[in-house]
């Protein structure tokens, strides 16, 4: 048995003998409920049959100098142990016996028990760094979700647990007890990752594999530490340890907003983004819903600016003028490019903003919506079967949107590519647009799996994916509008995808949802609340004003969604009849202009570009929502406070989205600002009513 006893209380053993992790401990408390492979590598010949061989199948060799060794038929295996500030730091390398492909590496995982705390007789959760940020609380509600554990493959789903996908950290955690394990690969080339967690045998494992950019036949040496800490306390000291190592290896290119020339003006001025479709009322149906002609959206924009005192950005859905949702050809706008320019021009003469949804890299052979488009010849002339995303046998096969396409993923790190997707979007930014939510599927920014071996890179997974993408978004001159994707941006884009769809109410597929991204990246970049799709909750007045809250708190600009001239929805494809399950139209403005005062003026510099910290304990009230599946509820704190630091200044925020007064009780007393001119200040309170649909702030 070889121990590694590490400060703070951590030990961590190992049975390298038989190639496996034994236990995780703190203070003498166990973590972990059972032993696991000390590493396993995923191999992949030239037709694509793969293998998994793990530690425990190798023969040990030896352990001296820090190092273990392990062989076996397929390879020769080196684990490097060494303590270090971080935790305990290891690697794997791996000499390659065979003609064959190292895909990835896991290493390291741990398995713990198989409930998680909301479960009968469970214990723990785990801090997941999916789509905006997740804790996980119910194994078997997250394996009944749409969302449940996959094992990514070809062709990619944009819901994988891929990183820099859905993914936008390195790392994840289990907490038990007020004791964290933190499981981190400070990988500064950022390449490809599989983060997740499983059923496995007794116990849940959870894991972090690195796909190895290798090709057939060479050995895998890694460039990196895969970190292993314990810690005591919540999700955001593990957050605290990933941004320790973050804020010391940025991506390339990023600067906090508060030193980004690059940025616009407006993206300081907190604009509420409008969501409306320019035809139909979902994503499969294109009747008219009173919003085409573009005039027909003037005067509505220009109500919402009256009533929430706010600057507005149109961001338009189903305008392309080919199919919509039909990539790569989406100009000309619907209408013309004269209808839509003159359109863009008088938004901008009244001081308002526009934006498009665009569809990420993918190719449409024929719409489901339009059926007049079809672009089969084209594909076959431009011989751009070579350039799709392909797997190793080179069969092709996409499963993105499929209910509105048939069609390919397309590979960037493919030259016919690149000048194909160059020269669509800069037809798109024409100077008559601020902002395209350009990589709509492509969740976090980054291109799907490709195994071919005719693009350049290599036949598999790995760092070349975020390369290509970062070096086609670089070639396109935008001029002067910014890019973002769909869900937020991951890691390796933060810097080319400023403003993206943040869409927090997708991890109700998962757990619950929690702001580890806002933690992690807030300082470098805002996002908007997203338009909401996969609503997840009943319809309710107070889950409507509750989603606001929380990208408020979040640190998101706030968003509406238009369901045809009157209407606001709960979330874009989500037209209820009859009317009286819309949201009130008059209080969400309402809400609107209170949360977006407080952004604009006294919350300004905290909310814009502020590092959210963790906040001070606040005792209230709870509420419950009713889940999508009808019978799970959510159950949420009546009040949603958040706290972010700027320079020498810490604030927080506290939001009641409640129709009536909730009571909030502190630790110990502070000073309560109740307006965002801080002209309202109720001094040393500790337990005070918070009056409906309001924000207070203290200073700490």
């Amino acid at each position: 048995m070889e121990q590694f006893i590490l400060g703070q209380g951590a030990t961590v053993n190992f049975d390298l003998k038989n190639g496996e992790l034994v236990s995780v401990l703190h203070k003498n408390q166990e973590l972990t409920s059972g032993r696991t492979a000390l590493f396993t590598v995923k191999i992949r010949d030239r037709q694509g049959a793969t293998r998994l061989v793990d530690a425990t199948s190798c023969k040990f060799l030896r352990y001296e100098n820090g190092v273990a060794k392990y062989s076996n038929e397929y390879f020769n295996a080196e684990v490097e142990f060494n303590r270090c500030v971080e935790g305990l730091c290891l690697r794997v390398n791996l000499t390659n016996k065979t003609d064959d492909l190292f895909e990835w590496v896991e290493i390291a995982p741990i398995l713990v028990y198989n409930k998680l705390k909301d479960e009968d007789g469970g214990r723990g959760e785990i801090v997941y760094p999916y789509n905006e940020g997740c804790i996980v609380t119910d194994m078997a509600y997250r394996e009944s979700m749409p969302f449940r554990y996959v094992e990514p493959d070809y062709p990619s789903k944009n819901t994988f647990s891929i990183f820099p996908n859905m993914i936008f950290a390195q790392f994840i955690s289990y907490i038990t007890n007020g004791v964290g394990v933190y499981m981190g690969m400070h990988d500064q080339e950022r390449t490809t990752k599989h983060i997740d967690f499983c059923y496995c045998g007794d116990g849940i494992k959870i894991f972090l594999r690195t796909y190895c950019n290798a090709n057939y036949g060479e050995d895998y040496k890694m460039p990196f530490d895969f970190v292993l800490k314990t810690f005591e306390g919540k999700w955001q000291k593990a957050g605290d340890i990933y941004y320790d190592w973050f804020k010391n290896n940025l991506p390339k290119g990023l600067k906090k907003i508060s030193e980004n020339e690059k940025l616009p003006k407006w993206y300081g001025e907190s604009p509420i983004v409008v969501i409306y479709p320019l035809r139909g009322i979902n994503d499969t149906d294109m009747s008219d819903n009173g919003m085409y002609p573009y005039k027909n959206a003037l005067p509505i924009l220009e109500n919402i600016v009256a009533e929430t005192d706010s600057k507005v950005m149109a961001l338009l859905m189903q305008w392309e003028g080919s199919a919509p949702w039909a990539p790569p050809y989406q100009w000309p706008p619907y209408g013309g490019e004269d209808e839509f320019n003159s359109f863009a021009d008088e938004i901008h003469k009244r001081q308002m903003l526009l934006g498009l949804y665009c569809s990420g890299l993918g190719w449409t052979q024929r719409s489901k919506i339009d059926n007049s488009y079809d672009k089969t010849a084209d594909f076959e002339k431009l011989g751009l079967l070579d350039g799709v995303c392909e797997n190793s046998d080179q069969s092709v096969k996409s499963v993105i949107c499929t209910s509105q396409r048939d069609g390919f993923d397309l590979c960037p790190a493919s030259e016919k590519v690149k000048d194909l997707l160059k020269e669509e979007y800069q037809k798109i930014c024409n100077g008559k647009v601020d902002y395209v939510q350009a990589l709509d599927q492509n969740h976090g920014g980054n291109s799907y799996f490709c195994y071919s071996d005719r693009h350049g890179h290599v036949p598999a997974p790995g760092k070349w994916q975020h390369e290509q993408v970062n070096k086609l978004l670089s070639l396109i001159d935008k001029k002067g509008a910014i890019f973002g994707c769909e869900s937020s941006a991951a890691e390796p884009f933060l810097s080319q995808l400023p403003f993206s769809d943040n869409r927090f109410e997708l991890n109700y597929y998962v757990g619950k949802p929690t702001p580890i991204y806002s933690y992690l990246y807030h300082e470098f970049v805002n996002n908007f609340m997203g338009n909401q799709i996969c609503a997840m909750l009943e319809k309710t007045e107070n889950n409507f004003t509750y989603k606001l809250a929380y990208s408020f708190v979040a640190g998101d600009m706030l968003t509406l969604v238009l369901g045809g001239k009157d209407k606001i929805l709960h979330a874009w494809c989500d037209y209820v009849e009859p009317i009286e399950k819309n949201v009130d139209k008059a209080l969400a403005l309402k809400f609107v202009k209170t949360l977006n005062a407080w952004r604009q003026n006294a919350g300004s510099k905290f909310l814009h570009y502020g590092k959210m910290v963790e906040h001070k304990k606040i005792k209230c009230s709870t509420e419950k929502f009713l889940l999508e599946d009808g019978k799970t509820y959510l159950v949420e704190n009546s009040l949603l406070t958040s706290a972010y630091r700027c320079g020498e200044e810490t604030v927080q925020f506290i939001a009641n989205y409640n129709l009536t007064p909730i009571e909030v009780e502190f630790e110990e007393e502070f000073d309560v600002y109740c307006d965002y001119k801080l002209e309202n200040v109720n001094r040393g309170v500790k337990r005070m009513a918070v009056e409906p649909l309001s924000v207070v702030m203290i200073k700490i």
